[in-house]
């Protein structure tokens, strides 16, 4: 326990220090933020014919977003930016701005008559990703754990994440959730390092074949160290080893309890 209080106060104190800067930088900029988006949409990458009977336009990168207008087969429009698999363009009159999916785009022909040319998700896609979704396994004090999470990034060094996970041994199994802080120093590298800083809360089942069987459920705090590479298109994959105090709630015994744990896995961007 002295080490893990060792470790997680400086780390907490690097992850402030680091991430404040960015944050700061961001409220600073809340202000100036139509005047950017301006900026942006006013310049044009490409200008592009659409060849499908119709794309669909949205309000944002994601087919989540409502869609808001079509543009017909024969029109011009402007290409503004990329995002993961979503094309930012702009009517000629100025008139629509939104989101259009790559598979849609595929078909739209440059001013040449070639067709445009839909670039794969590379590792900048990856620096600028906002939603990760994933599924890891390994180890747990000594027994098998698997996990699923889904992380939101607030800016390119700090996101944020909530795991489910189960682990089944030989004498009990434990089910906890937990929500993360990440750190990443260095993003736009394909080997990315991070630290995570999370609490939550565990739940462990004794085995059936103990003599009096009672659920035990405890609060914890975790820290951990991991990387992330990127693969190829929106696909990562993960690496991370945490150490665990899961405090007693026992009025009988006050001892908290130190657990390790390591896992690996694969997860996708968008």
């Amino acid at each position: 326990m002295k080490r893990f209080k060792g470790l997680l106060l400086p780390c907490l104190y690097l992850l402030l220090t680091v991430t404040s800067q960015p944050l700061q930088a961001q409220l600073a900029g809340e202000d100036e933020s139509l005047a950017v988006e301006k900026v942006t949409t006013d310049k044009t990458l490409y200008t592009v014919t659409i060849a499908d009977p119709f794309i669909e336009l949205h309000t944002g990168p994601s087919a989540g977003y409502p869609k808001f207008h079509v543009i017909d087969r024969g029109t011009e429009v402007y290409v503004l930016s990329k995002k993961t698999s979503w094309f930012k363009i702009r009517t000629l009159d100025g008139q629509f701005v939104g989101w259009a999916s790559r598979d849609q785009m595929r078909e739209t022909l440059l001013p040449s008559g070639e067709k445009f040319k839909v670039v794969d998700l590379d590792l900048e896609d990856f620096t600028n990703r906002k939603w990760l979704l994933g599924v890891t396994g390994g180890e747990f004090e000594s027994a098998p754990v698997f996990t699923v999470f889904t992380g939101y990034s607030f800016t390119e060094n700090l996101a944020a994440e909530l795991h489910f996970g189960q682990s089944v041994g030989r004498f009990s199994s434990s089910t906890f959730y937990k929500g993360n802080l990440i750190m990443q120093p260095l993003p736009d590298m394909k080997y990315s390092p991070y630290m995570t800083l999370g609490m939550g809360k565990i739940e462990v089942s004794p085995s059936a074949t103990l003599i009096v069987p009672q659920n035990d459920v405890n609060n914890f705090a975790q820290f951990g160290l991991g990387v992330q590479r990127y693969l190829s298109r929106s696909f990562v994959l993960r690496f991370e080893a945490n150490e665990y105090i899961i405090y007693s709630n026992s009025s009988t015994n006050e001892n908290n309890e130190e657990v390790s744990e390591w896992k690996f896995g694969f997860a996708v961007f968008f």
